[in-house]
């Protein structure tokens, strides 16, 4: 008698459960990206394109959300030339810019499922001082804004895509420490 009550009802919770389930499956499992979504980022930095090309590290897009493996090669061989500060600056040939500077980098990989492009490269500082000033010069981070595609919500099985802009550290400088100034001179920009 007990298995006959309670039975029936326990199929019946197992079937709403399992609609349950069904209705609120991963809805990113069945959303796809717009098949336009390169073209789409190609025309938000036209008219920067180029200045872009040569300030911003490389970055590459994955269909598959996954690091590209061009990025992870990148990275490895920013790395070649070491990671911690170095007593002098690197000479050579062949030896990149970020390798030479008096404020070395490598690159590192910042990857993001949710944006598009989903993996950038961006700079990272080997040392905290430029090399050769006895600590009395800093290595300052230079930044570019580039603009970015985010992902939003999922209407009628494609991801909405809205513009976004993201500062990206391309190198670093060698400067002066910021001091501050008893009388600000308002012709002078300070950043």
């Amino acid at each position: 008698m007990f298995f006959k009550i309670i039975m029936p009802h326990a199929v019946f919770m197992c079937i709403l459960l399992s609609e349950k389930y069904i209705s609120c499956a991963p809805v990113g499992d069945m959303c796809q990206p717009p098949a336009n979504l390169t073209v789409s980022y190609q025309k938000l930095n036209q008219e920067n394109h180029t200045r872009l090309k040569m300030f911003v590290p490389p970055s590459y897009s994955s269909s598959n959300n996954e690091v590209p493996e061009k990025a992870l090669a990148d990275q490895c061989d920013s790395k070649k030339h070491g990671e911690t500060c170095p007593e002098k600056v690197l000479e050579g040939h062949h030896v990149p810019v970020y390798a030479r500077s008096t404020c070395p980098w490598t690159y590192a990989v910042d990857h993001d499922p949710l944006r598009f492009p989903s993996t950038i490269l961006f700079a990272k500082p080997r040392c905290i001082y430029c090399i050769g000033s006895n600590g009395d010069l800093e290595c300052n981070p230079i930044t570019q804004s580039i603009r970015v595609l985010r992902r939003g919500e999922c209407i009628e099985g494609l991801y909405q895509y809205h513009e976004s802009t993201q500062k990206v550290t391309i190198g670093f400088t060698c400067a002066g420490r910021r001091t501050v100034l008893d009388k600000p001179d308002n012709n002078v920009d300070y950043a």
